[in-house]
């Protein structure tokens, strides 16, 4: 009889690699020396990683190893984990993707990474974004990150570099930030899974601000219960930051450890299909489909929900975003000559919108939150396909929407600015690939605070279906 064939590391997800480590069958050592590795053969062929802390992450690893010994490992103990390159990390550039900010060094840690690291997590790498998070993928002073899957076309922004370098497996879990989707998008080209949490559920403090009405910060991995057992960590008041609120106890930490419930019995799913189902590719729309039988075949009710206002969410929620964007980065102002003209476009945009623009958009905003709050009185969780279309080519910037390319602006944030907008959290996860072989992605939004719901259908999803195991030929 043959031996088993071990699973290789970077084929492990998190609560994997801590069963190995727990079994005393691997080293946290050796699982950094391992990500060292991949990063300087995988890098320069996706460029999602800006810089490798080797010193910091090898420490932390040795702490691990003998914690791991002593059976004594913390929520997060021995995993390795990207930071997109918003979030300070003491003695280390936080560039924001921008030659602005190139000697901008942290003093300080931001509150998600001493929280990483507290739980145990080995902070591995800077990974790349778009300039300060609302650039284009063109980033002129970093260049463009390549998406895994098919090197031609964009990993998503703007958490651009946390998901290609988790789809490289280069590591299983990373820091993202998200105000218009930038955490979900990329989850979905990249084919992996991503939470934005309710507005204020994870601080910001020590990350650079961009949207203080739609901002978030979250994670990405490659299934919900890594996912879980990260934002478990991640969330939680910070009186440090004004924006920060308390998260009600709701049974996460059972997920967190790897418990999926085995079905979905009695859970109400209500599908948005106006606006959100239009103008949608039809492999990313089969998918979605088939992806609502399979929830459907675990128990869950399935029907459908209206979210009237949903069709003006990513114009209005851009109009606030690039005004305070604007806002934050008034003091550079006179040196916008030196940024992507992408950026300054968006920015500038911001600088024009009047008083009663913004007040009116902040009054839309209310309604929109109404609207959920409606909806929610009839469903438990809201399903939408996470993106119209898979990734983006990178000659052109646009996205094939069945053979017909669109302009990416105008349409990847269809069903991503409508939750930063609300304040509600939303869970993108894989629902297959389309005839090109590129992931597509559903999305499952949920009432605010209940990110365990959303979590839980997509755990009960994955452990009856595959396609969050799928690998791009780059990563094996």
């Amino acid at each position: 009889m043959s031996a088993v064939r071990p699973t290789p590391t970077h084929e492990c997800d998190a609560l994997q690699l801590q069963e190995l480590y727990r079994r005393g069958d691997l080293s946290p050592r050796d699982v950094i020396e391992d990500c060292i590795s991949r990063i300087e053969r995988i890098n320069p062929e996706i460029n999602s990683v800006l810089v490798v802390l080797v010193e910091r992450a090898r420490a932390a690893a040795a702490e691990s190893e003998r914690r791991w010994r002593e059976g004594a490992p913390r929520p997060l103990e021995g995993v390795p984990i990207g930071v997109k390159d918003v979030a300070d990390i003491a003695g280390v550039p936080t560039t924001g993707g921008s030659a602005l900010y190139l000697d901008h060094i942290a003093d300080r840690d931001a509150e998600v990474i001493r929280r990483t690291e507290n739980a145990g997590g080995v902070v591995i790498a800077k990974d790349a974004t778009t300039e300060f998070a609302i650039g284009g993928p063109h980033n002129p002073t970093f260049g463009a990150v390549r998406n895994p899957w098919d090197l031609t076309r964009w990993s998503g922004g703007s958490s651009t570099g946390a998901a290609a370098s988790v789809a490289a497996r280069m590591y299983p879990l990373a820091i993202g930030s998200d105000a218009a989707g930038s955490i979900r998008m990329p989850a979905s080209w990249c084919g992996l899974t991503g939470l934005k949490p309710t507005t204020g559920a994870v601080p910001r403090t020590g990350v650079l601000p961009l949207s203080w009405t739609t901002e978030t910060v979250g994670p990405i991995g490659r299934s919900a219960t890594d996912v879980a057992r990260f934002f478990a960590v991640l969330r939680g008041l910070d009186t440090a930051d004004p924006r920060s609120v308390p998260t009600p106890a709701d049974g996460l930490d059972s997920l967190a450890s790897g418990h999926v419930p085995s079905d979905l019995e009695g859970v109400r799913i209500g599908i948005a299909r106006d606006y959100f189902l239009e103008d949608c590719d039809g492999d990313v729309r089969q998918n979605f489909e088939s992806a609502v039988n399979a929830l459907r075949s675990a128990g869950a009710v399935i029907s459908d929900v209206m979210l009237p206002l949903a069709p003006d969410a990513m114009q209005i929620g851009y109009l606030l975003l690039f005004t305070e964007a604007a806002a934050v980065h008034r003091v550079n102002a006179d040196r916008l000559d030196q940024c992507d003209p992408v950026m300054v476009r968006r920015l500038s945009e911001g600088f024009l919108t009047s008083a009663t623009d913004y007040i009116r958009a902040l009054q839309y905003r209310v309604q929109l939150q109404q609207n959920f709050a409606e909806a929610f009185t009839k469903v438990d969780l809201i399903a939408v396909p996470t993106t119209p279309g898979t990734a983006p080519n990178l000659d052109d910037l646009t996205i094939q929407i069945d053979g017909v390319p669109k302009p990416m602006h105008d349409v990847q944030s269809r069903a991503g600015m409508v939750c930063n907008l609300a304040g509600v959290p939303a869970v993108a996860f894989p629902s297959g690939v389309d005839h090109a072989g590129c992931p597509t992605s559903i999305q499952l939004i949920a009432r605010p605070h209940k990110e365990q719901e959303a979590l839980t259908a997509a755990g009960v999803y994955q452990s009856r279906t595959g396609h969050h195991l799928q690998v791009p030929d780059i990563a094996a």
